[in-house]
This record gives structure tokens, sequence and C-alpha cells, in this order.
């Protein structure tokens, strides 16, 4: 099953701060683990159940990515993206 993959405002406005690496490290995650297995990835961040908000660190390519999972709606929505050195 794949996930749709929504990146919301707030996301789209800190995927144009990323450097072209730190982009293209967020493509591939988005590509790759959140479309086909969002809840295996990643940690829960803040709150819990449905409506957790999730974190996934890109060590390497340092940046965050915040997301949250509907499995009703098979859908993942980026609410955020954090640059960190």
């Amino acid at each position: 099953m794949s996930y749709k993959v929504v990146v919301m405002d707030d996301a789209r406005r800190g995927m144009a701060n990323l450097t072209p690496a730190r982009r293209r490290a967020v493509n591939d995650a988005v590509v790759g683990p959140l479309t086909t297995n969002p809840l295996g990835v990643g940690e829960v961040y803040q709150g819990q159940g449905a409506d957790a908000l999730r974190r996934l660190v890109l060590n390497h390519e340092g940046v965050s990515i915040g997301y949250r999972v509907f499995t009703d709606r098979v859908e993942v929505r980026i609410v955020w993206l954090i640059g960190h050195p």
C-alpha cells in the first residue's frame, strides 16, 4: 500500500530555505519510506495515537521532517521541515 504524501504550506516554505542537497534528501524520503512505511520510520515527537506528530531525522543530511499519518485516508501530511547543522 502506498500513502499519498501532502506537503503543507509551512513545510513548503521550509523546503524553499533548504540547500539543494537537503531538498534532495527530503524528496528521497517522500518517495521512499514516507510513502511506503510512514509508521515504521521516525519517532513520535508530540502527542499520541492517530494524531501524533512524528519526526523523521535525516542526520547525515542535516534535516528533520515533521509529519502526521492518517491511516484512514492513507495519507501523510508533512507539516514542517527544519535544517540543522
